[in-house]
């Protein structure tokens, strides 16, 4: 029976021909070579980091597997100017290469408005090359990934997490978070848990998102780089209560203001930026000091109220501009004239370490008169 069923196992192989692994025969010892086709499985699931760190223990293993320094030089950028790419491609011994080695070694070296044809040429050259064939594949091509999923699946991570997008770019989330499913099944890596939680946030669903970023955060909390999209995601799962603190904090701003606390204002407000400002007067725009802040005014304020406040967030979630109109009156000190005052006006905050700051306001006249110069 065991004869039987390994009979089936190579002849199936025998059908398919194609190899289950990134590279074949590789230029390392046997094991340096199950460490570097592992770092390769990272580097094709967008996990550089990890893939740097397993070409080096490769490394320590046998110095002379070149194909780890590959695995470097794939990670580091191929900028002209200031990227290392070239630099590592110097280190490593092409005469210790394997065919398919070299033919990476060449896409390596091939700068990026010609790697879509060296690629093509060099899948025509090693046609059952899982490596070859990756990288001969763009991110964006459906039926190339699900070609490459069909001939490579134990492999499959990276395109099952590519056709996962694809279906939700389609608005098919069941697809995508299966696709996804089967990345992880395959690869339990920090990208597709990222992809997941993007997935998630495509489709509103910031809960979602943020509970499966947290376990790609998680991996390695330290200048992890899936911090940035769990906080974008916490605020938005939260906006509602963002957006109310934020129109909260513009009120008591201008309270703040009204009554010269500059105890109550400096919470408002960060050290690392000054305040711009723009009055309703359409004077210059100035920098708003402590100094200036405490100036007398040459009127009083009767009554000042902040209605409509909108709350607009950028992107990221790390700025929010918020919109409001400003009804109300002033005394002017020397004439004693009450004045009617209405403006339309605009204030940034921005997202700290120490909570939303406000960093630039601007008021001008709306159906009323702005303040005195």
């Amino acid at each position: 029976m065991k004869k039987y069923i390994y009979t089936l196992v190579l002849i199936g192989f025998a059908l398919t021909g194609y190899s289950q692994q990134w590279v074949d025969n590789m230029s390392c010892n046997k094991k340096a070579s199950e460490i570097v086709n592992q770092a390769i499985t990272h580097l094709a699931n967008l996990e550089h980091l990890m893939a740097v760190g397993m070409a080096d223990a490769a490394l320590l293993i046998d110095e002379n597997c070149d194909c780890a320094k590959l695995v470097s030089a794939a990670a580091a950028s191929n900028n002209s100017n200031w990227g290392s790419r070239a630099k590592k491609l110097q280190n490593v011994n092409t005469n210790n290469l394997n065919e398919v080695e070299k033919a990476w070694f060449m896409l390596l070296s091939t700068p990026n408005n010609k790697f879509n044809e060296a690629s093509q040429k060099a899948l025509k050259l090693y046609p059952e090359s899982a490596l070859i064939n990756w990288l001969a594949t763009r991110y964006n091509n459906f039926e190339g990934m699900k070609s490459f999923a069909s001939k490579f699946p134990k492999l499959s991570a990276s395109a099952h997490n590519a056709l996962a997008y694809e279906y939700a770019r389609q608005g098919n989330y069941d697809a995508a978070y299966e696709s996804i499913s089967k990345s992880l099944s395959i690869h339990d890596g920090p990208n597709a848990k990222d992809s997941r939680a993007e997935i998630a946030a495509m489709e509103g669903n910031y809960t979602k998102a943020v509970n499966s970023q947290l376990q790609a955060y998680d991996i390695a909390p330290f200048a992890s780089p899936y911090y940035q999209n769990l906080v974008i995601y916490a605020r938005n799962r939260n906006i509602e209560g963002l957006t109310n603190s934020l129109k909260e904090a513009q009120i008591a701003v201008q309270d703040a203001i009204e009554e010269q606390n500059l105890e109550e204002w400096k919470k408002y407000i960060t050290d690392d930026m000054v305040v711009t400002a723009g009055d309703s007067n359409l004077t210059e725009f100035y920098e708003q000091t402590e100094e200036r802040f405490l100036q007398e005014t040459n009127f009083t304020w009767n009554e000042f109220k902040l209605n409509d406040i909108d709350v607009h967030f950028s992107p990221d979630m790390s700025m929010a501009v918020l919109t409001f109109y400003a009804k109300g009156s002033f005394t002017l000190n020397e004439s004693k004239e009450e004045v009617d005052y209405s403006t339309r006006a605009s204030a940034v905050w921005i997202a700290t370490n120490t909570g939303w700051k406000m960093v630039h306001t601007n008021y001008a006249p709306f159906g009323g008169a702005g303040i005195p110069q």
